[in-house]
């Protein structure tokens, strides 16, 4: 089992992407463009509204989620389907594992961090693991300054 770096390194969790539509009203979902790709992520918005910027700008954030029953995969690379929408199935290596929270940061096209279910121990991967699950519908994205 790999634990977090250390304090003194730093785990690169932000996502770098470019604003699309805004749709508002309880439980606001943010359209997400990642550059250099056709994905269009719909993620619900956690965090401070006024963090968005107008369309097309660029912004930075994080992505948490939760996945479902998570596999090692033995092909493939990182993806997220479908391209356009909310997230489903999902595929890419480990990044860092926080056994405390049972979560894992995956990139998977962009850094994403992931809870696990209760009954499968985070401990079960390894940072460079491949793997290919389901997310739960709701990923959310909390815009930085």
């Amino acid at each position: 089992m790999t634990d977090l770096p250390s304090t003194t390194e730093s785990i690169d969790d932000l996502c770098r992407l470019r604003m699309g539509d805004r749709r508002g009203g309880a439980g606001e979902m943010v359209e997400l463009l990642i550059p250099s790709s056709d994905y269009r992520l719909l993620l619900r918005l956690d965090g401070d509204p006024a963090l968005l910027p107008d369309a097309g700008k660029r912004l930075r954030g994080v992505i948490r989620g939760t996945a479902l029953r998570m596999h090692r995969a033995v092909a493939g690379g990182r993806f997220i389907e479908p391209v356009y929408g909310h997230p489903r199935i999902v595929q890419g290596t480990v990044m860092a594992i926080d056994p405390s929270r049972n979560r894992m940061l995956a990139d998977v096209v962009v850094p994403m961090w992931l809870e696990l279910q209760a009954d499968q121990p985070v401990g079960a991967f390894a940072t460079g693991d491949l793997v290919n699950f389901y997310v739960e519908t709701g990923l959310a994205f909390t815009p930085m300054g």
